[in-house]
């Protein structure tokens, strides 16, 4: 970007610097390096981050104040709306080329049962809001594979659009005070205490939950700000001697391209580990105009100037290729062949998309403020639009499938012989398309992430009922809401059910590791009102199933995870306030690695049997067996011999796919179950 500016020197002028300087010649190549370094490390690193991001949000913050400093200085109007304009009208269009084409490889290349999902995440990207809505879908930044979102490189994007939206709006807020030097210590005063609150919620987010701090805008805002810092000492004329830059320089670049080895970004990042990256580009700021031996005339080169202008659209495309190639090919590794293809393929996009929108959008950015806003909602809705209607569609409830009295569980049933061998000629249940959706969960019986009151929901008979029966637990156990109706109805029972995200039926202080402190306080009022309600000797039974994924650690080195998970179970139990009433576990379903999935878009490898993993690799161990074994009139339901072969888990059992993403069951081979659970259920009830 080229920066018009009043010369920088408050000191006499160098002879060595150009004369009269209007731009930061620099900002350029280090952008360009910055946005290419993901590039280079997403295709040649195994996924690994680099630290490019950091630095490209820092000089987004640095342009950007910058700018809102000298007009504050000046006493120029803000021109917020101006701002946007240009800025949208430059970011928008090349974007929206490249969700259109995203859009197109969700109905032709990715996954199908991610279908649903990257629609709603390229309406996310186009309306600059796809970081919260990965922390909403807690998907993790990560390599990159067959089952990634080919949208999550778009988070970046969001949080500096989020900054260029609000942050002048704030800015604003100083032209109220009517000296300009009081506005403009202001100004300054609040950046620098919002950065330093941000760079502390950073470092206590990503200590705590690195996933949602990796994308959270208020963690992320501190990396802009210190930009900003950077500008006021632009602004101020403060410099680095004539030696220190040469050194500071190349001490900086050092540290951007160092940041990507020294740290597992993915982990690291917003945290402190971060002012490597950011302090690297602070050094080269502050080291511009550096003369001979320093950077500056590696920065300001003319290939580093034609990096940066295609740097946004090689970044822009890469990762969906990346996605696309992992999908065609069925695997999650890439080797230098790989690599190249998709670089060149990214970098041939990028450059066909630079000749195609820059000529018509520096016209329209030319024709006024007006002519600019329009052309960046065009591009938003064009964009958006699309998605959002297939994304509508993709979202109405799928055709009921009548199941087959062989499919599914009956197929393991010793005592169905006649469907041990059935055919069912290769079709699956559900359609791929709709397998993610294939989900018997509700939200009035499930406390999500953001929901923080317990949901209670009755499924069968509200009065009247001749037993009323708790059913308790994660995910895992509102896989059965559907099964757990049809029982009620037909035994005229009643079933309150209520399941809550990551959060086991434990003892109610038990830390879960990976949690935000508001969701770990929702998790411990919802464990303690499940122990009231079990006390309380309104229910017959209470049945309980959660994920064998431990997210409890132990505190104790010598004690295993099962030990701990027993030792926390029993206690949980023993507050039910008497043994008479009993308590069910569910024996929790198999569990595959999420990339698994991709298995089942080769009907060959499903009839092949590939599509499997050894049940002891499947089936995890729990501790549960032993928390039953200590409990008095605590019975273990085991229906795992109806989920599992006696030395594999399939994932498609009589024609119907089993875990609709690797961890769940899908709701139609939970129908399978229903008359195994219904006849274990009827003998501990009533």
């Amino acid at each position: 970007m080229t920066l018009h500016a009043r010369p920088l020197r408050a000191t006499p002028p160098d002879p060595l610097a150009r004369p009269a300087a209007t731009r930061i010649a620099e900002v350029d190549g280090l952008r360009g390096i910055a946005l290419t370094l993901v590039v280079v490390f997403h295709l040649f690193g195994h996924g690994r981050v680099s630290g490019g991001v950091d630095v490209f949000l820092t000089v987004s913050g640095f342009l950007l104040v910058l700018s809102l400093g000298r007009a504050l200085r000046d006493g120029r109007p803000l021109g917020i709306v101006a701002r946007w304009a240009r800025t949208f009208a430059r970011l928008a269009p090349p974007a929206a080329v490249v969700l259109l084409a995203i859009t197109a490889l969700t109905f032709t290349v990715y996954s199908p049962w991610l279908r649903e999902q990257n629609l709603v995440e390229v309406v996310s990207s186009a309306l600059y809001v796809e970081n919260w809505q990965l922390i909403s879908s807690q998907l993790s930044y990560g390599a990159a594979g067959p089952q990634t979102s080919p949208l999550q490189h778009f988070w970046s994007l969001s949080v500096q659009a989020q900054f260029f939206l609000v942050f002048p709006l704030l800015a604003s807020v100083v032209l109220f005070l009517r000296a300009r030097s009081a506005r403009t210590l202001v100004f300054w005063t609040l950046l620098a205490a919002a950065t330093a609150a941000s760079f502390a919620y950073a470092w206590h987010l990503n200590a705590l939950a690195p996933s949602v701090a990796y994308f959270h805008s208020l963690a992320r805002f501190w990396e802009l700000g210190a930009g900003g810092l950077l500008a006021a000492a632009v602004l101020a004329g403060w410099r680095l001697p004539r030696p220190a830059r040469v050194v500071a320089g190349w001490a900086g670049l050092a540290m951007i391209l160092a940041s990507g080895f020294l740290f597992d970004g993915g982990a690291a990042y917003p945290g402190p580990a971060a002012l490597v990256p950011v302090g690297g580009a602070a050094l080269v700021l502050l080291s511009a105009e550096g003369g001979p031996g320093s950077p500056s005339r590696l920065l300001s080169s003319r290939p580093l100037r034609e990096l940066d202008a295609v740097s946004y659209g090689l970044y822009l495309w890469h990762w969906p290729l990346l996605i696309a190639f992992f999908t065609i090919k069925g695997r999650d590794e890439l080797g230098w062949r790989g690599a190249l293809v998709v670089l060149g393929a990214s970098a041939l996009l990028a450059v066909l998309t630079r000749v195609a929108l820059s000529r018509p959008i520096a016209r329209v950015t030319g024709q006024g403020m007006r002519r600019s806003l329009a052309v960046a909602l065009v591009a938003i809705a064009v964009a958006a639009v699309p998605a959002g209607v297939a994304a509508a569609r993709a979202q109405a409830d799928p055709p009921a499938v009548a199941l087959d009295s062989c499919a599914g569980a009956a197929t393991l049933d010793p005592a169905r012989p006649d469907c041990r061998n059935a055919d069912f000629a290769g079709e699956m249940t559900p359609a791929l398309e709709d397998l993610r959706r294939d989900d018997a969960n509700r939200a009035e019986c499930w406390g999500g992430p953001e929901v923080y009151e317990m949901r209670l929901c009755a499924l069968g008979e509200t009065e009247g009922y001749s037993a009323r029966i708790l059913a308790v637990g994660d995910s895992h156990n509102n896989v059965f809401l559907d099964v757990y109706e049809d029982i009620a109805e037909a035994r005229g029972w009643r079933i309150d059910a209520s399941g809550r995200a990551g959060c086991k039926w434990v003892a109610p202080e038990t830390p879960i590791s990976g949690k935000q402190p508001e969701d770990e306080a929702a998790c411990r009022a919802w464990r303690t009102e499940i122990g009231r309600l079990a006390a309380s000797g309104d229910y017959d039974a209470i049945l309980t199933v959660a994920s064998s994924k431990h997210r409890e650690k132990p505190v104790d080195p010598d004690q295993s995870p099962e030990e701990y998970h027993t030792e926390i179970t029993v206690d949980a139990w023993a507050d039910r306030g008497g043994a008479e009433t009993p308590i069910l576990a569910l024996v929790d379903n198999p569990i595959f690695p999420e990339d698994a999935l991709g298995c089942l878009a080769d009907p060959a490898a499903v009839e092949a049997g590939e599509c499997e993993l050894p049940r002891r690799e499947a089936l995890k161990p729990t501790g549960i067996e032993e928390a039953v074994a200590q409990t008095e009139n605590a019975y273990l339901i085991d229906l795992t011999d109806l989920e599992c072969d006696i030395d594999v888990c399939r994932m498609v059992q009589g024609g119907v796919i089993v875990t609709r993403d690797g961890a769940h069951l899908t709701a139609s081979y939970a129908a399978t179950l229903a008359p195994y659970l219904d006849r274990a259920l009827g003998r501990h009830v009533g």
